[in-house]
């Protein structure tokens, strides 16, 4: 009852052979679109082949370079935002105080004070670094997303 005979395995062997090359005809994925697409859009070609996750990842990590090259790139043209505050310096009783004819006091500074205040102005080093890995970030997810989605395209053709 449940036994197939010789001529009815070859017959289903055949027709899942024809199925089989219909389906790679129809269903191959051209690298050449992927690696296109995720050129345009890092991610978009992993979409085209199907794998949801790595674009989702690879759109992640540009998206994120984008963001600290965009931050880097505008706190070297605004500066960087200080949190310390800016101290007056106290008079002591044994100088002398100048006051203006408004009633204003009149601070002079010595040379010590200055050399000792340019030396505390330290260039931050925050934009550079937001920048270069912003840079780097880009660089490598875009370009690593164009060849994934390429020799992805290749291997899902090779598998069916």
């Amino acid at each position: 009852m449940g036994l197939l005979t010789d001529e009815e395995k070859k017959k289903i062997i055949e027709e899942e052979e024809l199925r089989c090359k219909i389906r790679m005809k129809y269903e191959q994925k051209s690298s050449g679109i992927a690696g296109v697409l995720s050129g345009i859009v890092p991610g978009l070609g992993q979409l085209y082949n199907g794998q949801i996750g790595k674009a989702a990842f690879f759109g992640f990590i540009v998206l994120l370079s984008l963001i600290l090259l965009s931050a880097g790139i505008t706190f070297w043209i605004k500066g960087v935002p200080s949190k310390q505050k800016e101290t007056s310096s106290i008079v002591s009783e044994e100088e002398p105080v100048q006051i203006n004819e408004e009633g204003v006091v009149i601070e002079e500074e010595s040379e010590s004070e200055e050399t000792e205040k340019e030396e505390k102005k330290e260039v931050p080093k925050l934009p550079a670094v937001l920048t270069i890995v912003g840079l780097a970030g880009i660089g490598f997810g875009w370009s690593y997303s164009v060849k994934d989605a390429i020799k992805t395209a290749k291997r899902l053709n090779t598998l069916e």
